[in-house]
């Protein structure tokens, strides 16, 4: 594929199952790393024999130290947080065709996240009276997940940069993933009067809902992940 075709080509979103305990963790740390101070990747991998253990089995002969990691900072935050299943691979979550209706959403950049964010609204009947706390945690939920790891969150592009074009959007933790869930299930938001594709929010919480919950079982977090 050449590159004007890779450009014109909408990426593909996907939810994976992800440690966002520890996601926070590691980037501060690649970004340490990438300041030239690698004293706070030495201490987290070291402080943590899976981590270790899992990028030695990736090829990285010496974990511990920054300096000797050619890996671009997605692909090392992702390969360090992505969770495995007993094969080793990474378990998708939930069924191939809610992934598929969720990954390639027919509108703008293909993000049915970043649609949903642009059109819900408070549903006032229910915000004006002691819901707007939800409603916000809410967003406050959905703003991590689609933008966390992005430039307007952490200040540079380093982690929408990876190998193959992938980009790391954001993160939540199991506990974040839950409340998340909740909150989606609630009536403190509606759909925009004005939002262009008729029945397309309501669209995206049927898919995504279905996703949180498939994480949920499984006790794990999520990242929101792009790629060509």
């Amino acid at each position: 594929m050449d590159e004007q075709t890779q450009a014109s080509t909408t990426a593909f979103f996907t939810l994976d199952a992800f440690n966002g305990e520890l996601a926070l963790e590691v980037m501060n740390a690649i970004e340490e790393g990438k300041g030239g101070h690698g004293d706070l990747w030495k201490g987290l991998v070291e402080g943590n024999e899976a981590l270790q253990s899992r990028l030695t089995e990736q090829g990285i002969e010496h974990p511990n130290d920054f300096n000797t990691i050619s890996w671009d900072p997605a692909t090392l935050l992702f390969t360090s947080c992505v969770e495995l299943n007993n094969d080793g691979r990474p378990f998708p979550l939930g069924e191939r065709l809610t992934r598929e209706r969720f990954g390639r959403f027919p509108f703008e950049d293909g993000s049915a996240l970043g649609y949903f964010l642009e059109y819900i609204r408070p549903n006032r009947s229910i915000t004006d009276n002691d819901g707007q706390v939800i409603f916000d945690e809410l967003m406050e939920r959905l703003t991590q997940l689609a933008h966390g790891c992005e430039e307007q969150t952490r200040g540079h592009r380093m982690f929408e940069d990876g190998f193959g074009g992938m980009r790391i959007h954001g993160y939540l933790s199991a506990t974040g993933v839950r409340e998340l869930r909740l909150h989606l299930a609630s009536k403190a938001w509606t759909a925009s009067y004005d939002e262009p594709l008729d029945g397309g929010v309501a669209d995206v919480a049927k898919h995504f809902t279905a996703l949180l919950r498939a994480a949920e079982r499984r006790r794990v977090g999520i990242a929101l992940r792009a790629h060509r």
